[in-house]
């Protein structure tokens, strides 16, 4: 996707087609702040994302890392 067809996009038709990149965000940025970022960016305007949703993903990748 160009950034002028990002520039069209509704928020949430942005969170679902960058679903994959918000995700990677998440799971591996260092900076708080935009991990922060990407989890609020799904809960607001995700389709399925709820909190509890989003709280099992971060149990789930916390638990990735500790094995790790």
């Amino acid at each position: 996707m160009t950034e002028s067809e990002d520039h069209n996009l509704s928020p949430s038709e942005y969170v679902r087609e960058n679903k994959n990149q918000l995700e990677r965000l998440i799971k591996h940025s260092n900076n708080d702040f935009v991990r922060a970022l990407a989890i609020a960016a799904f809960i607001e305007y995700g389709e399925d994302a709820s909190v509890e949703a989003i709280t099992k993903d971060l149990e789930r990748i916390k638990e990735l890392e500790e094995v790790q």
